[in-house]
């Protein structure tokens, strides 16, 4: 019998935006033949089990999670050998150009390249700013232009269709196939 392939969908979260992104990709790719675990990067404890990676970080201060650099430190051996997708999670998105600064600045070529990275997705994110200590709000202040009420900043910019749409062509380029365990059927 055939086993079902394991995808690890791995996040290092700053305040749960990311986190709720892994768990939604989950959600989207256990749509199919496959056995899928949202983990936050501090809790995996091991990786040589499955057959694909799905990566994310918030972004903080330009960069990404120092928790995801140090869990591709430890897993590279078993990371290289696999298929792996990356995606951040970066309110700057939002901005005129976000998406161009984003892929420029906050991607690591060298980390991409080395872990043979097929595609990388970056995603707007939540920001809600009780959950932001003042150092993160002093920060949010400089970059503020004064072109929008800043009440207006304070909330989910996520587009789910968009992030879905990443997961199922994620699945797609694994070759998975739909399944339909409420009704017993697989498509193959």
């Amino acid at each position: 019998m055939i086993t079902a392939m394991k995808v690890l969908v791995a996040y290092a979260s700053a305040h749960g935006s990311t986190a709720e992104v892994g768990h939604f990709l989950k959600r989207v790719l256990s749509a199919y033949d496959t056995q899928v675990s949202a983990l936050n990067v501090s809790a995996v404890e091991a990786v040589w089990e499955y057959d694909a990676f799905v990566l994310g970080s918030a972004i903080q201060d330009g960069m990404w999670l120092h928790a995801m650099f140090q869990f591709i430190e430890r897993f590279r051996t078993d990371l290289v050998r696999k298929p792996c997708y990356m995606w951040i999670n970066c309110v700057r998105v939002i901005e005129p150009d976000g998406y161009e600064h984003a892929m420029k600045h906050y991607i690591h070529q060298p980390t991409i390249e080395t872990l043979n990275v097929r595609e990388v997705a970056v995603f707007a994110g939540k920001l809600s700013l009780e959950t932001i200590d003042w150092n993160e709000r002093w920060l949010l202040s400089l970059r503020y232009d004064g072109s929008e009420r800043p009440g207006t900043f304070n909330k989910d910019f996520r587009n789910w269709e968009v992030i879905a749409a990443w997961g199922n062509k994620i699945a797609r380029e694994l070759g998975l196939a739909p399944t339909f365990e409420g009704e017993n059927i697989v498509y193959k």
